[in-house]
């Protein structure tokens, strides 16, 4: 089969990411990256050599060549960008939020699902290998009927005015992939919630919320996040995992960004795996999206738009819940200009916890 020939629109970290994936798989041709920083279309240029790198995005979509492009600038950016796209006959692949409203998103939804052309979004942890084993094991009939759903991520991560100005805070960001992932587990769709957030060093914004609630088919959820979690330690940890509670088992996922343990629990099975924690597992979204166009047929593994829009929806939904009840302010905004600071000059050691945060 000929590579794929993809246009990057966007060549900021992730960008970067979906470049490294798509030139070790050998499946893509990167015809072109588009960036209106100077400095980043230099390092594309040093990257790719074999790219067209510009400035202009149109070029891409004016392209015939080109099958896919992909989406990984600014949120407020990809609505149009989704639209031009399709007008162009071409697939897409996308970042999260598909765009900066919920309203714009419902919109790239009704564009993906009234066109043949294949999109698909990075909502990363379904792709992951540790969620998926869990959700096989469920399916064994393992922990019986799935009752309770409990996901929490708390690292020191982005700082607010860290790049979240089109993506919300931090519970919309970064915390729309834990309300996926919830429901992805429970298939179900959201039925009751109650949200309590809290605005660390008196920042407009809640930087951490906690939201339980519960699916239309029974199932109980709580999730919690938050890039709060010891700030300015000497030494940065975190607190990430995944617990789910059946009627007769348990299994359960826990990582440090580098290995993911996962314990299986079961009836008749115990396991304890650990492996890789593959990070935003952007390898697998190529692969699948690659394969899909290689033979006509859309991967059921890929995320749609849909999924994305209802992810971002009820973060946003969370969100407003959480600012009905008492929205505590602890901290001082001083505090905060250190940490950003701190950030700033962060070494290697902390730098990978920036990364992945």
């Amino acid at each position: 089969m000929n590579p794929v020939k993809v246009g990057l629109i966007g060549f900021g970290r992730m960008g970067g990411f979906y470049l490294d994936e798509m030139q070790k798989s050998g499946r893509w041709d990167v015809a072109y990256i588009c960036d209106v920083c100077a400095e980043s279309r230099d390092l594309a240029r040093k990257l790719a050599p074999g790219a067209k790198v510009v400035d202009d995005e149109q070029v891409i979509f004016d392209d015939p060549e080109v099958q896919v492009v992909g989406l990984f600038a600014l949120a407020d950016s990809r609505k149009s960008q989704i639209e031009r796209a399709f007008a162009a006959g071409k697939h897409v692949i996308a970042e999260k939020p598909i765009s900066d409203s919920i309203e714009n998103e419902w919109q790239a939804v009704e564009l993906a699902e009234n066109t043949p052309l294949f999109s698909t979004v990075n909502l990363y942890l379904r792709n992951s290998w540790y969620h998926n084993t869990i959700k096989d094991f469920i399916a064994q009939g393992e922990i019986g009927e799935l009752a309770i759903i409990r996901v929490c991520h708390m690292t020191p991560g982005l700082a607010p005015g860290e790049g979240h100005e089109y993506e919300g805070p931090a519970f919309h960001d970064c915390g729309m992939h834990y309300v996926d992932i919830a429901r992805w587990y429970a298939e179900s769709e959201f039925k009751t919630w109650n949200a309590q957030a809290v605005r660390m060093w008196n920042y407009k914004d809640p930087w951490w919320l906690q939201c339980h609630g519960t699916f239309e088919n029974g199932v109980v959820f709580d999730i919690t996040q938050g890039h709060v979690y010891g700030q300015l330690a000497q030494t940065q940890t975190h607190n990430s995992y995944v617990d789910i509670i059946g009627t007769k088992g348990i299994a359960r996922m826990t990582h440090d960004f580098k290995t993911a343990i996962v314990e299986l629990h079961g009836v008749t099975q115990t396991h304890r795996l650990i492996q890789p924690y593959g990070g935003k597992n952007i390898d697998t979204l190529c692969k699948l999206f690659a394969e899909s166009i290689e033979t006509g047929r859309r991967s059921e593994a890929l995320p749609e738009f849909r999924d994305a829009a209802l992810a971002s929806e009820y973060a946003w939904r969370f969100l407003r819940d959480a600012r009905e009840h008492d929205l505590p302010a602890i901290g001082e905004l001083e505090t905060l200009r250190q940490i950003r600071e701190r950030r700033r000059t962060m070494k290697d050691g902390y730098g990978l916890l920036r990364k992945h945060a």
